[in-house]
């Protein structure tokens, strides 16, 4: 009677009471996550390539496949991290986020009027934030495209000023002043300027849009 009692008791712990198991695709997440948390960027990659194939949804598919956009760029590999940007641009072509991401990596590699374009896609879906304006706008002037670069840069010093976002209210300020001043020297003059304010806006979006859809997640 009590070996029946301890068989049935051992049942249940392996039946009902078991640890979870993680299935693949948690495995792989958990771990490119934790990679790409502490540092391990290029490492990440494959566990977030890992993750995509097993076929998530929405919304973590979007966030890995710019996580590894992300980690291309950072380890200096444009073309796969273009290329990953223009496949999630495809797949979900209505996703702020996704034309953001894409707007980011066309701007870094001086593909400008594509840019322009994932930008203005980035800022009609959500007007009332301005980064995606600020790269649109910088991505004119680097089109050779100023006057309509200013206009552009107008529009969004307006709505940070309603916004009382006084650090983008001056920036933006200070690069149509910037632009204005550049009118008189070659197209090149101005290559590290806005090299370096096309990087502010990409830094910008990782460390705080990004953020919001990271914590939407709940990860």
């Amino acid at each position: 009677m009590h070996k029946r009692i301890i068989i049935f008791l051992a049942g249940i712990w392996v039946f009902g009471f078991a640890p979870h198991t993680l299935s693949a695709g948690e495995s792989a997440f958990k771990e490119a996550l934790k990679l790409d948390r502490q540092g391990f960027i290029a490492e990440s990659i494959p566990e977030w390539d890992r993750f995509l194939k097993t076929g998530p949804e929405k919304n973590l598919a979007i966030f890995a496949q710019i996580k590894i956009t992300l980690a291309y760029s950072r380890t200096a590999n444009f073309g796969e991290a273009l290329k990953s940007a223009k496949a999630l641009a495809i797949a979900y072509p209505d996703h702020y986020d996704v034309q953001f991401s894409l707007g980011n990596i066309l701007s870094a590699t001086h593909q400008y009027d594509g840019a322009v374009r994932a930008y203005s896609k980035a800022a009609a879906m959500r007007p009332g934030e301005g980064l995606a304006y600020v790269g649109q706008g910088l991505s004119l002037f680097g089109d050779l495209k100023p006057e309509e670069a200013i206009q552009v840069l107008r529009k969004v010093r307006k709505l940070f000023k309603e916004q009382k976002n006084i650090g983008w209210y001056q920036n933006v300020r200070i690069m149509i002043g910037q632009i204005k001043g550049f009118a008189p020297y070659p197209p090149n003059f101005s290559d590290l300027w806005l090299a370096n304010n096309l990087k502010k806006v990409r830094d910008t979006y990782e460390s705080a849009v990004f953020k919001v859809f990271e914590k939407q997640l709940n990860l």
